[in-house]
């Protein structure tokens, strides 16, 4: 009997053991989980602030480049500067693409296309994900169409053609318009008809989003002649 009962109290021993280690191991994650939960609504709480102080000084910005573009003699390098110092500042802000946007636009106001394609080279690369690539994509590609080198204006052509033609880009109607005025200034006018029907086409059923391009290509295409 003594030995039943040392062997049965041995036996809740161990089971009391043995909940006490589970419990406290369910303790210990609950405490792991406790401190990974406050360190993502920390961090959550972090990027907030980060990404209203890159929207604070971004907005700022914006309204003093609004502000030299309509000055008869704009200041541009000392408000391009400003742009560069921010976009250091918050280069981790997801608004990192639109300072280097602003910038491209600030260097092709002082002539410097070279400097300007290099930015959005970099803009665009690491934009790959982003559904609005393909209009910095289209930038890139005027611009290099209105380059002195006719490598480069063959190279921008050949990518507007093929954004003109990427049923998956939704900037594809914006494609379409202006490789239909490169057409145009080209004295190529069936060409132009051609892509700038093929916009009209597509937008006919189109009733939520209608192209802004699509009055203004129907009075052009009345001046067309196939």
């Amino acid at each position: 009997m003594v030995n039943h009962k040392i062997t049965k109290a041995n036996f809740f021993d161990v089971i009391s053991k043995s909940v006490f280690a589970q419990s406290r191991h369910f303790f210990m994650v609950l405490s792991v989980l406790a401190v990974l939960v406050g360190l993502f609504f920390s961090y959550r709480l972090w990027v907030a602030k980060r990404e209203q102080a890159a929207q604070y000084d971004f907005s700022a910005l914006i309204a003093e480049y609004d502000t030299m573009s309509r000055e008869k003699n704009p200041q541009w390098a000392p408000l391009l500067e400003k742009f560069e110092k921010s976009y250091e500042k918050h280069s981790s802000s997801s608004l990192l693409p639109y300072y280097q946007s602003y910038k491209v636009n600030i260097l092709l106001k002082q002539g410097d296309k070279s400097t300007a394609l290099t930015t959005l080279d970099t803009m665009i690369a690491n934009m790959q994900s982003s559904p609005i690539v393909a209009l910095y994509e289209m930038e890139r590609a005027l611009i290099k169409m209105d380059s002195a080198d006719a490598e480069m204006n063959v190279i921008g052509l050949t990518s507007l053609k093929m954004l003109a033609e990427d049923t998956n880009n939704i900037f594809r109607d914006s494609a379409q318009f202006y490789l239909g005025r490169y057409y145009w200034a080209t004295d190529q006018i069936e060409l132009a008809h051609t892509v700038w029907q093929q916009l009209v086409d597509e937008q006919r059923d189109e009733k939520i989003a209608a192209s802004p391009w699509v009055n203004q290509v129907q009075e052009l295409l009345k001046l067309t002649i196939v």
